[in-house]
């Protein structure tokens, strides 16, 4: 949906503290814009991609009540449940609250944004991890300590319900044969693991994190 430039404000800039990109549980700290209607996404302004919606931070001392902690992001699935935030204060509250031991408590795995260092551009390439809903062609990336657990089958992560991949992802050299590259993986990925859609879940731009 097209916004007026005169509708929203850009080149906002958050050092942490204040939101998180809806689905993940780290702070976010970068640019960011607002939208008419207080929605607020990252990014200088639309043009700036990836524009992952945000949402405020929610500090753990403010949540002590079983529905603010419901509201954060515990929910059910076959009797156990899955504690998808980070916040470790609620998690004991809730499991008091419902009796529930502490080792039926796990944890889904996080949203995570890469930001490749510059030993990865040395190298000309770094490595890019992801999972898979096993029952639904939804895709997250993910951190290497995330990937780690579903792979061995970390109690503390729900593994049981992602399919773990990482791929490599080239960074410098010719534009064109980096970008060739990358496609090259992904798809290679997608007929090898039947990760269907994967390419639209990058939004197909094999040149991110690019660097001449």
């Amino acid at each position: 949906m097209y916004i007026p430039k005169s509708r929203i404000q850009t080149n906002l800039y958050t050092a942490g503290d204040e939101y998180v990109i809806e689905g993940g549980a780290d702070s976010y700290i970068g640019y960011y814009y607002k939208t008419y209607d207080g929605k607020f996404f990252t990014g200088k302004n639309p043009d700036d991609k990836p524009n992952y919606s945000l949402v405020t931070l929610v500090s753990p001392k403010k949540n002590n009540s079983e529905s603010n902690i419901l509201n954060n992001g515990l929910f059910s699935s076959q009797g156990n449940f899955i504690y998808i935030d980070t916040l470790e204060d609620e998690n004991i509250t809730y499991s008091q609250l419902k009796s529930i031991p502490l080792n039926l408590v796990y944890y889904s795995p996080q949203l995570f944004i890469p930001s490749p260092i510059e030993q990865d551009y040395k190298l000309g390439e770094f490595q890019r991890y992801f999972c898979k809903k096993r029952n639904e062609f939804s895709y997250l990336e993910i951190s290497k300590s995330d990937y780690d657990k579903i792979v061995k089958k970390d109690s503390t992560i729900d593994f049981n319900l992602w399919f773990p991949f990482s791929i490599p992802w080239s960074l410098t050299g010719d534009v064109n044969k980096v970008g060739q590259t990358n496609k090259n993986i992904v798809l290679l990925q997608i007929d090898k693991n039947k990760l269907y859609g994967f390419n639209k879940y990058l939004k197909e731009d094999y040149l991110k994190y690019y660097k001449v």
